[in-house]
């Protein structure tokens, strides 16, 4: 015997009802879940947390972390101003003949950060951040953001190359240790040389797969017997003489984690137009230089980029906005003063009574000024349409 049974929606309600409100918590679990993933370091960052995770500055350090300490803290002060840069590497690529004196004296006559100035007489270092400016403003942004980061980052990256056996003294090369930190700096008083390598194979296996970093093959005009692609080390091309101006003036104090400027081995922060070095002698960055490009987060544009009342108010006058006058009543409220006669009616210090009095005095203005009566519009007439003569001639029915 076959048994029937009658399903009815009370049989099949709750069920579906469970079915939609399993969906519904899932999809409020994975939007949770993205929200966390997504927006909240977002958040952080506008907040005041790190620009830049460790295995980001890692990825950007690792090309430059084993040049000489003089041209590293250089490409680190330049990388802030990425727009003076680009401005540079093509004064260079149109001014390749001038050279010493005559490559200072016309650099002296542009508007220019020293440190970016100074790298003029590097021009392979240049091309390579020309032709990366995006990794050259993230790492100036990441510089800014977090400069003791940075410093420490440099270091750990030169350790585990030391580790790795990639680093040591040659002589092209000087590797020496001051307490926990590696110092770098070239051996030859009149050249220095510029190091190329690997960032993947160079500091040992890589151990953040998801940040690779950036590697730059240099073209053979510099002169480097090839490009290191596969290869475990440093090579070197041809050296750049050490200019008067270009080297000298900056000094990582890697243990403070600061910059030292002396000011006397480079005649470009004797110009006017140029930051003046601060008391302490220790390296501060010019907003002026940036030329408006934007700061990496929030609280890095607050440290650089100061609000001024004075500016505002001239923006404001210069767009047509009403200045409110000084002296306002209540001080918490500025508002302009009621003409002579007429009461505010949301002053404080009026009575109900004066308040009511403005109130008639109004009303009755109001009714004795004369009626003014609407224009009258008449319709156009309408014309008769003329009547048309049949087509085809007389006799067309």
């Amino acid at each position: 015997m076959l048994l029937r049974y009658k399903l009815t929606s009370s049989d099949v309600a709750p069920t579906v009802a469970q079915v939609v409100r399993s969906s519904i918590r899932c999809c409020l679990i994975a939007l949770l879940a993205l929200w966390a993933v997504v927006v909240a370091p977002a958040g952080a960052q506008l907040a005041g947390g790190p620009a830049y995770n460790q295995d980001e500055l890692d990825q950007l350090l690792a090309p430059i972390a084993l040049y000489p300490d003089q041209l590293l803290t250089q490409i680190l002060i330049a990388a802030t101003y990425p727009l003076e840069v680009v401005e540079v590497a093509r004064f260079v690529q149109q001014n390749a003949d001038l050279q010493g004196d005559a490559l200072d004296q016309a650099l002296a006559a542009k508007n220019w950060d020293p440190s970016v100035q100074s790298l003029a007489a590097y021009p392979q270092v240049l091309a390579m951040m020309n032709d990366n400016l995006e990794w050259t403003q993230r790492l100036g942004d990441a510089f800014l953001a977090d400069q003791a980061h940075v410093m420490d980052t440099v270091q750990s990256l030169r350790q585990k190359a030391q580790g790795a056996g990639n680093l040591q003294s040659t002589s092209q090369l000087s590797v020496m240790a001051q307490g926990d930190d590696i110092v770098i700096d070239t051996p030859q008083p009149d050249a220095v040389y510029v190091p190329i390598y690997n960032p993947l194979l160079v500091y040992g296996p890589w151990w953040a797969p998801a940040y690779p970093p950036w590697f730059w093959c240099p073209p053979p005009i510099y002169g480097y017997p090839f490009c290191p692609v596969d290869t475990v080390g440093i090579v070197f091309g041809t050296p750049w003489p050490i200019w008067y101006h270009h080297w000298g003036w900056a000094h990582p104090h890697w243990h403070g984690h600061q910059i030292m400027i002396d000011a006397h081995n480079n005649r470009f922060w004797g110009q006017a137009r140029h930051p003046v070095v601060s008391p302490d002698g220790t390296w501060q960055h010019s907003p002026a230089n940036r030329r408006g490009v934007a700061y990496p987060n929030a609280p890095t544009r607050d440290r650089f980029m100061k609000i001024d009342p004075t500016a505002v108010r001239s923006r404001q006058d210069f767009r047509g906005y009403e200045r409110i006058p000084s002296a306002a009543i209540p001080p918490s409220i500025q508002r302009t003063p009621p003409a002579a006669g007429i009461a505010h009616p949301f002053d404080p210090a009026l009575s109900r009574q004066q308040i009511q009095t403005s109130a008639q005095r109004g009303m009755q203005s109001r009714q004795s000024m004369p009626a003014i009566a609407p224009p009258v519009v008449r319709a156009p007439a309408i014309q008769p349409a003329p009547s048309r003569a049949p087509q085809g001639g007389a006799g067309r029915r």
